[in-house]
């Protein structure tokens, strides 16, 4: 249910979220960027997406902690 209304939050404002999130590029899950700060003008941009979303860092590659994890183990 929360990742329902997330992904219907970033359909509802496309313009100002998309700076602020990644996204894995092997199991597409998406999250917040860590380095995001506490306010973001205008408004409650920052609070909504932490409210619907976890911290996702990505690597050069796009890759998830866990992902990456996951491929150094299969070599």
């Amino acid at each position: 249910m929360k990742a329902a209304k997330g992904e219907e939050y970033l359909q509802m404002y496309p313009e100002g979220t998309g700076r602020w999130m990644n996204q894995c590029v092997a199991c597409q899950r998406k999250g917040y960027k860590p380095d995001m700060p506490d306010v973001i003008y205008p408004g409650y941009l920052a609070r909504n997406l932490r409210k619907y979303f976890t911290p996702l860092d990505v690597d050069e590659s796009g890759r998830c902690d866990q992902c990456r994890d996951a491929s150094l183990k299969t070599v």
